[in-house]
């Protein structure tokens, strides 16, 4: 049963805001883990590890919540 227009843009919204929160929340994790760690005192090879692993997160929040977003906009 398709959704009608105004559900699809409220699932879709809904979607859109929990990727937001889901990365703001990432990035907020990423950077209390770089002040509680004291990554700035690391070596530079771990730092850059840091910086990978943080940027390797993200892309994989972003990829799974575009994906999410373009299922609510099509209504599935």
């Amino acid at each position: 049963m398709p959704l009608t227009p105004e559900v699809q843009k409220t699932t879709a919204r809904t979607v859109f805001l929990r990727f937001l929160a889901a990365v703001a929340a990432l990035h907020v994790c990423a950077i209390a883990l770089y002040h509680g760690l004291d990554v700035a005192r690391m070596a530079n090879r771990q730092q850059r590890y840091f910086a990978w692993a943080w940027m390797v997160v993200t892309v994989a929040v972003v990829f799974a919540g575009l994906q999410r977003i373009k299922r609510a906009r099509r209504g599935r």
